[in-house]
């Protein structure tokens, strides 16, 4: 499973907090990603948590912070994170506010995290998310295999069905059934 926002507001040694959007921690994080373009949306793909200090944005400015928090939105933005204690004290209002009324997650990031901790996190469980498929590869082709060499075609049809969690048939030339699983398929 790919990590999503709340396994980062989870993570203990990151101590994030939910500003906004609470309701939307499920999403999956594609990426993190820092940037301190007023406008970063021309580089985003989507699925980003989006890591900001506010250097070149007035975050105070309630219209500002409605259009930059809607465009982030627009352009598929997981979420975004807001380092505390650089450049503003505490998440100016504005940005709490524009974040609530948009529905985009805002996680408070305190000084002691480092965004690349933050950065690590998610590509250490994108990188556990892809080590677990390729070995879950590696064993489906291991229990077909041995289906193949020993078990004979209704073997080899069960193994199939249950790696892909539905059924399997293997037809003649002439279409009859030779064999297939589950029993029921």
């Amino acid at each position: 499973m790919p990590p999503t926002l709340a396994s980062l507001v989870h993570h203990s040694a990151l101590k994030l907090t939910v500003r906004a959007g609470e309701e939307r921690l499920a999403i999956p994080v594609r990426w993190a990603h820092a940037s301190e373009l007023a406008d970063p949306v021309p580089y985003m793909e989507g699925g980003e948590l989006l890591l900001i200090t506010a250097l070149k944005l007035d975050a105070e400015d309630p219209e500002a912070m409605r259009r930059y928090v809607r465009r982030l939105g627009q352009a598929g933005v997981a979420g975004l994170g807001f380092a505390v204690g650089v450049h503003y004290a505490t998440i100016p209002d504005a940005l709490v506010d524009a974040a609530a009324e948009e529905g985009l997650p805002l996680l408070e990031v305190p000084r002691r995290t480092p965004f690349l901790a933050i950065s690590k996190a998610v590509s250490a469980a994108i990188s556990a998310e892809q080590y677990q498929a390729v070995t879950a590869g590696f064993a489906a082709q291991r229990d077909l295999t041995k289906q193949a060499l020993g078990g004979g075609p209704a073997g080899l049809l069960a193994a199939l069905a249950g790696q892909v969690d539905g059924w399997a048939a293997l037809y003649d030339a002439t279409g009859a059934v030779v064999a297939a699983a589950p029993e029921w398929a």
